[in-house]
């Protein structure tokens, strides 16, 4: 059985070769901080109980269009059915809040070909999808997997530093990130649906810092 250690490690190894492998020589470093809310069985419309996120990421720059991120991110997430206006549901009574810490790999797509602290390339919006792995203080869903997806935008504030803002959702493949399923008892309250998996968003803005560095690696050379 692949045990999650192995998979983090092999999760790791992928993205430094596929990073090490790269010609050009710059990157940014940044911090990251805004909010994050959940979509699932307790909680069905965007932003409802947005509770706090921030973290931290390494961007390598592949060319002018194409770069691949690395990052880490803190995020706080609950529901609760007393806050619907569904009867059903408030009469179900359910409610949870979780931490998630997150470990992702995203590759980025500029729309507008751009280089950190370029005059000339002052910003773009941008597109994005990786994977991602986490761990949460739900004792039902210890580890889960995600795909992150979602948009952004980046500007060269000075030749240094470059500020951005980024929205994005994560689709798990669990519906028990709320709570744990349970078998339906007829005249009972049905806790969640298996076959929606619950999903998590993450947004805010950033402050990255330009660095160049020499990377390579003799077996692409």
């Amino acid at each position: 059985m692949f045990s999650k250690n192995r998979f983090l490690l092999f999760f790791f190894m992928f993205f430094t070769i596929t990073l090490f492998a790269q010609k050009p020589n710059r990157g940014e470093i940044g911090i990251f901080g805004g909010g994050a809310y959940y979509l699932g069985d307790v909680n069905k419309i965007p932003f409802i109980k947005t509770k706090p996120s921030f973290g931290a990421f390494f961007r390598h720059s592949i060319d002018t269009r194409f770069n691949l991120t690395g990052s880490f991110v803190y995020a706080k997430i609950s529901g609760s059915d007393a806050e619907s206006k569904n009867a059903y549901y408030i009469s179900r009574n359910k409610s949870f809040s979780h931490s998630i810490y997150e470990l992702s790999s995203k590759l980025e797509f500029n729309f507008i070909p751009f280089i950190a602290g370029d005059k000339k390339t002052k910003y773009t919006p941008y597109t994005f999808a990786g994977l991602a792995f986490s761990y949460t203080t739900n004792a039902y869903t210890n580890y889960l997997f995600s795909i992150p997806f979602g948009i952004g935008y980046k500007y060269n504030l000075t030749e240094d530093f470059i500020i951005g803002a980024e929205y994005s959702m994560r689709k798990t493949f669990t519906d028990k990130l709320d709570f744990p399923e349970e078998p339906y008892i007829p005249g009972s309250k049905q806790q969640n649906y298996a076959a929606n998996s619950d999903w998590y968003s993450i947004f805010g803005i950033y402050l990255a810092y330009k660095i160049k560095y020499r990377m390579k690696c003799p077996a692409f050379d």
